[in-house]
């Protein structure tokens, strides 16, 4: 998931429309994962992860560059800030998307439902939030959900260490975007919503460069098949471009309280579309992950 930068000025719509937007986001959030399963073979993942950036930095352009000078000041004097922040949601994104090549796209879209329990924690140990008692049952219940995924509901799996190094990952992953969400609120400045993902585009298309090259050096290059072209701009357009245009007219309209609920729809359509285009199976550990992973979001993220 790419967690949506705060939306300046946006334009609102009707509530319907609103909805119809959160719900639209959530389901392309829930892909990348599966696409990315699916080129897998096609592509190293960091060649992927590089080219779905540089893309979106590309796209982006056009519509920032009249923006850039008014905020040029305020990007220099927090760009160290920034530049952590925007790191944050890069390593997220590639660690998700190596994640998958190692692990099945359900397990790593339910692994990642995880992560309203994850923020919670990551905003007690960077700002001091205080845990609710209902907090600390959401977590653990949500940190239990993770080891029932990743253990396969196996206590053998558990005591002999034999856990798939994909799940971990993504557990990480999860931990880089929870990092994101909390430093966001924290930040003295924030640009506007296309300007931030442009600062975060630029930043992962640097990050990623060399780690690129290396992988190139090391396996060589990979053939640019028509399906892995066609894959490359999804990921830059929809899950990075589109989704979060949707998600920021959502929040202006419904506003954030209504619209997180909309978060939880991303396993969902996730593992759907995984059963549907992968032909991945549903097993009893995943239904009973997810069962404690949406307990502990419940408990989480409610009021008192």
């Amino acid at each position: 998931m790419t967690t949506a930068p705060p939306a300046a000025s946006a334009p609102t719509v009707s509530h319907g429309t609103a909805y119809v937007l959160a719900v639209t986001s959530m389901v392309i959030w829930g892909s990348p994962p599966v696409v990315t399963r699916a080129v897998s073979e096609g592509i190293p993942p960091f060649s992927l992860s590089f080219l779905r950036w540089f893309i979106a930095l590309v796209l982006l352009l056009p519509f920032v560059w009249r923006k850039l000078p008014a905020e040029w000041q305020q990007l220099r004097r927090h760009g160290r800030s920034l530049a952590l922040l925007a790191s944050s949601m890069i390593v997220g994104s590639t660690l998700s998307m190596l994640a998958v090549y190692f692990t099945t796209a359900t397990n790593a879209v339910i692994v990642n439902a995880s992560q309203p329990a994850v923020t919670a924690v990551f905003a007690w140990l960077v700002a001091g939030t205080r845990l609710t008692r209902a907090q600390q049952i959401g977590i653990t219940c949500a940190f239990l959900g993770v080891v029932v995924m990743i253990c396969r509901a196996d206590l053998g799996v558990l005591l002999t260490l034999d856990v798939n190094i994909g799940d971990l990952l993504m557990l990480m992953a999860v931990f880089g975007w929870s990092l994101y969400a909390v430093q966001l609120t924290r930040r003295a400045y924030v640009p506007s919503g296309d300007v931030l993902l442009f600062v975060i585009a630029l930043t992962g298309s640097a990050i990623l460069l060399p780690f690129g090259a290396i992988e190139a050096a090391v396996s060589g290059t990979f053939v640019l098949r028509a399906e892995v072209a066609a894959a490359i701009l999804y990921l830059a357009i929809f899950p990075t471009l589109l989704a979060v245009y949707t998600w920021n007219l959502a929040l202006h309209s419904i506003g954030p309280n209504r619209a997180a609920i909309f978060v939880n729809l991303i396993p969902l359509s996730g593992a759907a579309l995984a059963m549907l285009l992968l032909g991945e199976r549903l097993y009893f550990y995943h239904l009973l992950g997810a069962a404690f992973i949406f307990t502990g979001i419940y408990f989480a993220v409610r009021r008192r």
